[in-house]
């Protein structure tokens, strides 16, 4: 794989986690009428200073197991529960997008945290998404990055090739939020989020029959 692929990979894999409306993202939405777009730079900020640190302890069993003494089982395992993960956010979000009974109304009215960074800490550690997403899809990536560039580079790469999706996404729907723009079941978004399951699809499939191989 080259580094571009591996670049691609990242993204188009990322793009199941960053997309996913949780609490994260309904508190960007609530929070971006205190200041648009910056609002949403700032959530994501908070966002980081946790996720950095959750990449970097889930790459810690890879080091050990990138010994020539281990198997490559070890790595087919980890392929093959990211492809069925992937699959199965993929097929999630398929259900959930055409689905006229959707959860697309939670958003908390008001808010008590009102500073951004901090809300972007806190309701990235309380939602469970973001850690099974890291378990499952996201440590094969952190695998290969690690397997192309070695560690701590390939850690580097992977973090900075997926944050910046986060800082996109957060601060344009922010923005548009605060301009009284509907960000969320409008036609655009809805077709956005179908058009990106088909990357997810295509890398689900390609890791679970790479175990294969």
């Amino acid at each position: 794989m080259t580094l571009f692929d591996m670049g691609l990979q990242i993204i188009f894999v990322s793009v199941s986690g960053v997309i996913s409306p949780g609490p994260l993202f309904f508190a960007n939405l609530v929070l971006s009428k205190n200041g648009g777009f910056w609002s949403g730079i700032k959530i994501a900020i908070g966002h980081s200073i946790v996720e950095l640190p959750v990449i970097i302890l889930y790459s810690i069993p890879l080091i050990v197991l990138s010994s020539p003494n281990v198997t490559s089982g070890a790595f087919k395992f980890i392929s093959f529960i990211g492809g069925i993960s992937l699959i199965a956010f993929g097929i999630i979000y398929v259900v959930k997008t055409v689905s006229k009974n959707n959860n697309s109304n939670y958003i908390v009215k008001s808010s008590r945290i009102q500073k951004p960074i901090l809300a972007g800490i806190l309701f990235t550690c309380v939602n469970p998404f973001f850690f099974l997403w890291w378990i499952s899809v996201g440590i094969k990536l952190i695998s290969d990055s690690i397997e192309l560039l070695g560690y701590p580079f390939g850690i580097a790469f992977l973090f900075f090739v997926h944050v910046w999706m986060d800082y996109a996404w957060l601060g344009l729907s922010s923005y548009f939020a605060s301009r009284g723009i509907k960000v969320i079941q409008s036609y655009y978004h809805n077709f956005i989020i179908l058009l990106l399951t088909i990357p997810l699809f295509y890398y689900g499939i390609n890791f679970t029959l790479s175990v294969f191989r």
